[in-house]
């Protein structure tokens, strides 16, 4: 009780300075509000709003049950193997933090416990391939097997840990709830109006727009601050929003070649502190924890990072320098 207490007396505190910065730096809040406003509106909307709508209709029409009674017939004697490829699937199409949803499908449904919930969220909330090759790819100016070397190095530490969690057991299905719905995860009786599917759908995507501006207001404030016009700070401070972060990073002329491309891998397998915030709002109805979803980011962040630098490594030593595979 407590410490609830403090926390609460520190976010009071927190909001009576937020409120004089903006008072005193409105200019520059202005400014990085419409960045942040304008980033969104032109970057992740037309990338990402189509695929969040088509989520809901996947959800409404029963999508979801369908791929999974097809990975059931696949692997018959794992249901729990079953289960979990089939959110991972939904949620990697999907990407952060549109993944979260169909996690959050699952376990509402009593398919999957929370231990689970929990486990699959940091793999089914990660960059999706529209969005890496929509916009991260053009900021990266990689092609041919660089191109591809970097794709490789991003979804190898999700698999990876996907592996080890099932090896280790902690994903596992609810077998009452399983047993219940018999392998179907919905019912016409749960099925909403396509004009929800329009309401939650611009729910999710101007929720990612609200923290998108708030996060750009922040990142505006701290670089404003002498001592973070640093290269290292402006690294950290790049992975508090993902898109308009790996637009800061692809751009700083302090870093290249090989260093450029490990901290572009990293910053886009952790995916920023943004949008952690967006896949807490959408599980903020249930009781799943993010604890897990930090501790596994920055895990896959850092192997991304290693893997990227051995491949690098090995194009460097292997292989003469051309336009489809250099590094720059």
């Amino acid at each position: 009780m407590n410490i609830r207490i403090s926390v609460f007396r520190i976010c009071q505190i927190l909001c009576i300075i937020t409120f004089f910065l903006l008072i005193t730096h409105s200019d520059l809040v202005r400014c990085s509000a419409t960045d942040g406003l304008h980033s969104w509106a032109v970057s992740v909307v037309p990338v990402l709003f189509p695929f969040i709508i088509l989520s809901r209709f996947w959800i409404h029409y029963d999508v979801p049950s369908l791929i999974f009674q097809l990975s059931q017939t696949a692997m018959p004697k794992h249901p729990s193997l079953a289960v979990a490829a089939s959110i991972l699937f939904l949620g990697l199409a999907s990407g952060f933090p549109v993944g979260a949803v169909f996690v959050k499908y699952f376990y509402d449904r009593k398919i999957i416990t929370k231990e689970t919930a929990e486990h699959l969220l940091p793999l089914c909330s990660f960059v999706s391939p529209m969005f890496l090759m929509g916009y991260v790819r053009p900021l990266t100016g990689y092609k041919g097997i660089t191109w591809w070397l970097f794709s490789i190095s991003l979804y190898v530490p999700v698999l990876l840990y996907f592996g080890k969690e099932i090896f280790s057991e902690k994903i596992q299905i609810d077998y009452h709830g399983f047993s219940q719905k018999k392998g179907l995860l919905n019912s016409s009786s749960e099925k909403g109006s396509i004009r929800e599917i329009w309401i939650s759908s611009l729910e999710i995507i101007f929720t990612i727009g609200i923290y998108m501006m708030l996060f750009a207001i922040l990142f505006g404030l701290t670089m404003h601050l002498p001592v973070f016009d640093r290269t290292f700070f402006k690294i950290i401070l790049a992975n508090l929003e993902i898109t308009a972060g790996i637009d800061q990073i692809a751009s700083m002329t302090e870093i290249h070649g090989i260093f450029r491309g490990i901290v572009l891998a990293a910053s886009v397998s952790f995916g920023g502190l943004c949008t952690i915030a967006q896949v807490y709002t959408i599980i903020s109805e249930s009781d799943l924890s993010l604890k897990s979803y930090v501790n596994t980011k920055w895990k896959t962040a850092i192997l991304s990072a290693v893997l990227l630098l051995f491949f690098f490594f090995f194009l460097k030593v292997f292989f003469a320098a051309g336009s489809s595979g250099s590094i720059s």
